[in-house]
């Protein structure tokens, strides 16, 4: 048996930060441990030396990374993306797709479980299933997805994509006011797939016909989305405002602060609470790379995008497309922007995604979850990462 000491470590815990360690059995944490209450028998010691250990960050919108996009469906864009967003401490995540042609989408299905059942998987960060963004969504909110492949529920190919996936479709943003919508939500749930509200041009009323049929999420609060709507003179309340006023939907934000200014996060937290939002960094191939063209979406088929390091537009220099943000940025800018306690920060990229796709062996330092890590100094500053606490990544270093 493996036994691991996690120690003089400012822990990040659901529910605050404070002093102590961590023992590690087997790959799961096995005590939670004051600074004064030393573990029992042999084990191998980790001084961290005062440094901040928290769960492993969760992403569940991320298009990749690395110069890879989920979309490519190569083992060469999977391995790229997943490196480079373990480097930034993200141990679990959900391939996120784009509307594409079905064949595109097939591929992604394919490789995700692939990698999720290769030997070497534990070196990587988890996949937690695919996310699906589109193709049923509305195209007057389409942001940088590609129209050509936009669908209707109505033509009931949503059939197909579940058929395609097999199991591996985890979540999936549509837009809830289309026609035929309620049927697409039936045959999604009859399969375990949780629904997100997004890239739609709903009403309220949309909106709270969802939440009666399940859906749980909002995808990237803001973006692509309708607000307050003029109709013959009265203001009625759109999907934003319906986000913000429905407690069953927590809400994804991309918190790269680029996406949202520190003012609009701050009225975030205030409207939705720390439990209501899931931190997503929705980066596309050009994170982690340096400023140039890029391609959203597959190589074959994706649409130009220009990265300047901070954020990705499309070639009109004003519409974003996707970020180029990792999570240790986010949990960076809610804390040293938006003003936000690190732990609930880090309670938003790790408790909170756990819990909306229902799981319970990750996402905090307690007893019995896995020991997905990230060791991080002052501005969050990766140090090391570890999965199943196995040692997978270290700063200056190659992959473990």
């Amino acid at each position: 048996m493996k036994r691991t000491l996690f120690c003089n470590a400012e822990l990040i815990c659901p529910n605050g930060q404070r002093r102590g360690g961590l023992l590690v059995e087997n790959g799961t944490i096995s005590a939670v441990l004051s600074p004064d209450l030393p573990a029992e028998g042999d084990f191998e010691r980790v001084d961290l030396h005062g440094a901040y250990l928290a769960p492993g960050f969760i992403d569940i919108h991320v298009h990749g990374g690395g110069g890879g996009d989920f979309m490519d469906g190569t083992r060469e864009s999977f391995a790229a993306a997943l490196s480079t967003h373990l480097s930034h401490g993200t141990t679990a995540l959900c391939p996120t797709t784009l509307a594409a042609a079905f064949s595109e989408l097939e591929a992604v299905f394919t490789r995700c479980r692939e990698f999720q059942n290769a030997p070497d998987a534990v070196s990587r960060p988890r996949i937690l299933g695919a996310h699906l963004e589109g193709p049923f969504i509305a195209a007057a909110m389409k942001g940088a997805q590609d129209e050509e492949y936009i669908r209707s529920p109505t033509d009931g190919s949503y059939s197909e994509i579940l058929g395609l996936a097999d199991g591996i479709l985890r979540i999936w943003t549509t837009a809830p006011e289309l026609p035929g919508a309620p049927e697409l939500e039936r045959a999604a749930r009859r399969e375990g797939v949780l629904l997100s509200v997004g890239h739609s041009d709903g009403r309220l009323e949309d909106v709270e016909r969802a939440v009666e049929n399940g859906y749980t999420m909002v995808t990237h609060l803001y973006s692509s989305m309708s607000t307050i709507i003029r109709e013959n003179g009265m203001r009625r309340p759109g999907v934003l405002e319906a986000a913000l006023l429905l407690d069953p939907l927590t809400a994804e934000v991309i918190a790269d602060g680029m996406h949202l200014p520190p003012s609009l996060l701050r009225l975030i937290v205030k409207t939705k609470g720390v439990d209501g939002i899931i931190l997503v960094t929705d980066a596309m191939r050009a994170a982690g790379m340096p400023a140039g063209r890029y391609k959203l979406g597959s190589l074959l088929r994706g649409q130009d995008v220009v990265a300047d390091g901070q954020i990705a537009r499309m070639p009109d220099g004003i519409s974003f497309a996707g970020s180029v943000a990792t999570a240790d940025r986010l949990i960076r800018v809610m804390h040293e922007q938006a003003s936000v306690p690190l732990w609930q920060a880090v309670r938003m990229m790790t408790l909170n995604p756990a819990k909306a796709l229902g799981l319970r062996h990750i996402g905090a330092l307690e007893a019995g979850k896995q020991a997905d890590l990230v060791v991080f100094g002052p501005h969050v500053a990766v140090q090391e990462v570890y999965r199943d606490g196995q040692l997978v990544w270290k700063h200056s270093e190659q992959k473990v």
